[in-house]
């Protein structure tokens, strides 16, 4: 048998190591770039690299640049409605307790505005009447709700002469206000602009009755009426998406408390959006699945013949052009396989969480992110990177925190809303009894933790909640008790 002999020394071996390759470092890069983010890198990429373009496409609906087959600013799937769906006025959660505290020493109102304007006005006897008559009859949406021959004769005027009038009241701001229509009061809004192609073939379209066509899309069909194009009318679209607004109230309210007109990018933006199908549900990333990049023809031509042909460019030419190919290349596919992953987990969150997207948050299952990574095959930090800062559109119209998939609380919270919308408000629950009801019904929580839930849903204490039905009915419990 043949003897091994074990020597003791100091030699240096090389030990395996694990690196990352270039490819997965730019992938694991861009994973973890939310929407706005993302599209900064792009423009960064673009503004550096020659070899990389993006092709533009326009959203019919606010005129921002899709990518792929969504709108990244307001969402826009191609099919669906555009002008009713984005003329919806934006209105408070009618499930909010209401405060009248919140109205106290409120600033001043619609119409009172309008007054102050109308005494600036040189009207005098029953052409002021009629023009205070017609400014409370604006509703809440800054619409005029009554009939004007009706009103011409209330006051004993001619209907010239409350034509008259009115175009007075409608020519105060805000822009718009006391229409009759949808259409008058765009009508005044685009004579108010500085008139333009775009404007006038607006004022046109809506003189002859072709909103409505507009609103469906039917670009070719309008456009052959008004005897223009297609991609006119399209863009006439977006240029009273731009800077047109249906509900003259909401605006002057929103400008009021000095948050201004609310704007798609004031909202968090999705990096997805879960759509309602026959079958069921389905997930489309944002930009899915380039973003639009894709590397410009010219270099594309130059880099094949660099390749067949090396002997007609010059050494720096050649790896000047084989350098930036391939760095757009690389790019390209970072950007997919972001959205391919990102699009593979959303899928698996949406498989198992049916009912929550059907029924609403006490349908929530608990889910982990070990479990989505075992369904998509990736690790349990790659699902974490790629929902880091994300967000997503619902069927509902919301847009949430995709960590809300994986709020096993959100039941809970859910549950405590539904128990304080059921109270009685003679008493109010307290948050000891609301953790009692829910030991009772198999959610076991402490008083300090339907506490803390109870403030994350906006839900005031019982004592505020109690002062609150106090002061609806008259105030006078709650103002003896701060007499």
């Amino acid at each position: 048998m043949r003897s091994v002999e074990i020597r003791p020394g100091l030699d240096i071996a090389p030990l395996p190591q694990q690196r990352m390759v270039p490819k997965l470092m730019a992938v694991s890069a861009v994973l973890v770039l939310p929407l706005p983010q993302l599209e900064a890198r792009i423009e960064e990429e673009l503004h550096n690299n020659p070899a990389l373009e993006r092709e533009e496409v326009l959203c019919p609906r606010c005129g921002a640049e899709m990518t792929g087959g969504l709108c990244g600013n307001c969402g826009h799937v191609p099919g669906e409605p555009l002008l009713e769906d984005s003329f919806t006025a934006p209105r408070g959660n009618p499930d909010e307790d209401f405060d009248p505290l919140s109205h106290v020493g409120a600033e001043v109102s619609l119409q009172e505005f309008l007054l102050l304007q109308l005494a600036a006005q040189d009207l005098k006897g029953r052409r002021r009447q009629l023009a205070e008559y017609l400014v409370g009859c604006v509703d809440h949406r800054g619409y005029l709700t009554c009939d004007l021959h009706e009103a011409a004769s209330r006051f004993r005027l001619s209907v010239r002469v409350a034509e008259e009038v009115l175009a007075v009241v409608q020519g105060f701001e805000p822009v718009g206000v006391a229409a009759r229509t949808v259409e008058e009061c765009l009508l005044l809004q685009l004579r108010a602009l500085e008139p333009s192609p775009h404007n006038l073939l607006a004022q046109r379209l809506i003189t002859e009755g072709l909103l409505g066509g507009l609103a469906r899309g039917e670009y070719a069909k309008v456009g052959q009426r008004l005897g223009t194009s297609a991609q006119e009318v399209r863009e006439v679209h977006q240029y009273i998406r731009r800077n047109l607004y249906p509900y003259p109230a909401d605006r002057y309210e929103a400008e009021r408390q000095g948050g201004g007109r609310l704007k798609p990018q004031e909202v968090p933006r999705p990096d997805a959006v879960i759509v309602r199908t026959p079958r069921g549900y389905a997930v489309e990333v944002m930009g899915s699945p380039t973003m639009g990049l894709r590397v410009n023809e010219l270099y594309r031509e130059l880099y094949l013949r660099a390749r067949r042909f090396p002997q007609e460019f010059a050494p720096n030419a050649a790896q000047h052009i084989h350098d930036y190919v391939t760095r757009a290349k690389l790019f390209i596919e970072t950007v997919k396989r972001r959205n391919w992953t990102l699009k593979a987990i959303l899928e698996a969150i949406v498989e198992v969480q049916r009912e929550f997207l059907e029924f609403g948050p006490s349908h929530l299952k608990p889910l982990t992110m070990a479990t989505v990574a075992a369904r998509v095959g990736v690790s349990e930090s790659t699902v974490s990177r790629a929902l880091d800062g994300k967000y997503v559109l619902l069927p509902n119209g919301r847009v949430v925190s995709c960590e809300v998939f994986f709020d096993a609380s959100l039941p809970v919270k859910e549950r405590i809303r539904q128990l304080v919308q059921e109270e009685d408000p003679d008493a109010p629950l307290t948050d000891r009894e609301i953790a009692q009801r829910l030991r009772r019904e198999g959610m076991p929580i402490a008083r300090r933790t339907a506490a803390k839930y109870r403030e994350e849903v906006g839900i005031p204490p019982s004592s505020v909640r109690r002062l609150r039905r106090d002061l609806a009915e008259g105030g006078r419990p709650a103002l003896r008790g701060l007499a």
